[in-house]
């Protein structure tokens, strides 16, 4: 058993503390709201102008967020499972894994979690039409095992990896939804005009969430160059050094910048006046401040500062969905 007695404890001194800190519940509760938000703030507010409601309902939607939330939690379990090592240098302070969880035990938990994430995902893809779609799961799950276990020590490799993970965050709602609705004739007609609208907000969040968890996976990457130089980690960093990869940073940042002052400007034309301000003033200026921090970043604490600020700057962004639905 995983865990016994009283307040959870193994004989391996395994307690919930433990397991929070192992599945990263913070980053879990994000997940969950992104996804609750999504689906809710900007999806079922344009499908209110309609009179209808997401044809996805309740208990399903749920079951999905649940599904995308345990396959998160299992890959938080599997990468500290093959970065023992690396974490030791690191944040030796942050390890679970062969500290209180044995590794045989990280194993079990994940396959279960994993399991279970497989099997809901094909019963919900069957439940909206398109069996397919739970295909997805697998994949992710697949991803999630080689980024952990291959791609985050090859050069790039493993930030686009958990770029794309993010990104498929708030994405994989809007694609169930969709299918759910294809299924329902008479709601897929009432909302057919909308779906533009609700394509262009969803897959800006999906660029926006893959860019910015890019940087931040660069940042984060610059931050342990020691620990990933000393276990053989192709990272950036450890390739060209800190000021290329500084340099590409930057790159990224401008380039996310520019695409956010155009997001801004389409939202003004839509006669938006005030989402388009609060993403000016809660996204573009904290990423220009990020971006002067970067250029200036030398000490392994300057760069977990800047990852940290550019996690806030995701949230705010994720927060904005509350003024977008006020005003759509």
């Amino acid at each position: 058993m995983l865990f016994t007695g009283k307040g959870m404890e193994s004989k391996s001194g395994f307690h919930l503390p433990h397991l929070l800190r192992l599945i990263r519940w913070p980053n879990l509760l994000i997940v969950m709201m992104t996804q609750v938000m999504i689906m809710y703030l900007i999806i079922g507010r344009i499908y209110a102008l309609s009179g209808i409601t997401p044809a996805l309902g309740v208990l399903p939607f749920l079951a999905l967020a649940f599904t995308t939330v345990i396959i998160a939690a299992a890959g938080y379990i599997i990468n500290d499972y093959f970065d023992m090592r690396a974490d030791r240098i690191n944040k030796p302070d942050a390890v679970v894994v062969g500290k209180f969880l044995p590794r045989r035990k990280a194993i079990k938990l994940h396959i279960i979690l994993n399991s279970v994430a497989i099997i809901a995902g094909f019963i919900l893809a069957f439940k909206v039409g398109s069996f397919r779609l739970g295909l997805i799961f697998p994949l992710m799950i697949t991803l999630l095992w080689f980024y952990s276990e291959r791609y985050k020590r090859t050069l790039l490799a493993g930030n686009l990896s958990v770029a794309a993970m993010t990104a498929m965050v708030v994405l994989v709602v809007w694609l169930f939804e969709f299918f759910a609705l294809k299924s329902d004739p008479e709601k897929f007609m009432a909302v057919y005009t909308m779906i533009g609208l609700i394509n262009r907000i969803v897959f800006s969040y999906t660029l926006f969430a893959f860019l910015l968890t890019l940087i931040r996976e660069m940042i984060k990457d610059a931050e342990d160059i020691e620990g990933d130089r000393s276990t053989g980690c192709r990272t950036l960093p450890v390739v060209y050094g800190i000021r290329s990869s500084k340099n590409l940073t930057a790159v990224m940042l401008l380039l996310t910048l520019i695409l956010v002052v155009a997001g801004c400007y389409q939202l003004y034309n839509y006669a938006l006046p005030l989402p388009s301000a609060y993403f000016g003033a809660m996204v573009f200026l904290p990423l220009i401040y990020n971006l002067f921090k970067v250029l200036r970043a030398t000490t392994k604490a300057d760069f977990h500062r800047i990852s940290t600020l550019i996690k806030l700057t995701m949230l705010t962004g994720i927060l904005g969905m509350f003024i977008l639905a006020i005003y759509l």
